[in-house]
């Protein structure tokens, strides 16, 4: 799932839930699975403009509180981004966190606040991206870890949302990167409280660039975005 806030654009990498139920909707996550391709037929090797995407105005945040938070790395980048555990084989993240990337240079870290040490360290067997990825529409994948996460209090499967947010509805959003427009990334698990924006107010404003698969937040302080 991608955001769109109302004064600038953002693809975003981290997850967003309100009681703990990501806003992914079901039927994005059965379309990824089922239509999607194994990476390959994107240029797999042409790395990605660089750019960390973080929670600005984010709080330090504990796995404790979302412990179906997974960190991305990539051999020679670094932090590429955020996912959440499906269940002990899958992660569901952003096609734009993996999609350029050869699978054997891929990692992901469960269980830890940082995306630098502790908690679990996975690898992937398989990336499926979906197949009408386009930059920031359909902008979902699901990757098939080479072992099964441990679970337990830090390592937990994400709850699917089943239903479209209203406007006005307070949200959280968590995850790992820079905590100001232009800084570095933060090594901690960062989160924010957003507001849903109506769909189809966002709509009259951005009626070229929004699709039903985006969301809008009208928050100032406090946005996932790219920097």
């Amino acid at each position: 799932l991608s955001t769109y806030r109302s004064h600038r654009f953002c693809c975003s990498i981290v997850v967003i839930t309100m009681n703990l139920i990501a806003c992914y909707t079901f039927l994005s996550l059965v379309l990824c699975m089922t239509s999607g391709l194994e990476v390959g037929k994107h240029a797999v090797g042409q790395k990605r403009i660089h750019g960390n995407l973080g929670i600005i105005n984010g709080k330090k945040a504990s796995i404790t509180k979302f412990p179906y938070m997974v960190s991305i790395m990539a051999e020679d980048d670094g932090l590429l981004g955020s996912g959440v555990i499906l269940n002990s084989h899958w992660i569901l993240t952003t096609a734009f966190n993996v999609a350029w990337y050869p699978v054997e240079d891929l990692e992901f870290r469960a269980g830890s606040n940082s995306y630098e040490h502790g908690g679990q360290i996975l690898t992937a067997e398989k990336v499926i991206v979906h197949e009408n990825y386009s930059g920031y529409d359909y902008d979902i994948a699901v990757v098939k870890l080479s072992k099964p996460i441990k679970l337990g209090k830090k390592a937990k499967p994400i709850k699917l949302g089943t239903k479209d947010l209203k406007g006005k509805t307070k949200v959280v959003a968590s995850g790992w990167g820079p905590s100001s427009e232009y800084g570095d990334p933060s090594p901690n698990l960062l989160s924010g409280e957003l507001t849903v924006l109506d769909w189809n107010n966002c709509y009259e404003s951005y009626p070229h660039d929004l699709t039903s698969r985006l969301m809008c937040t009208s928050d100032t302080n406090v946005a996932p975005c790219g920097v």
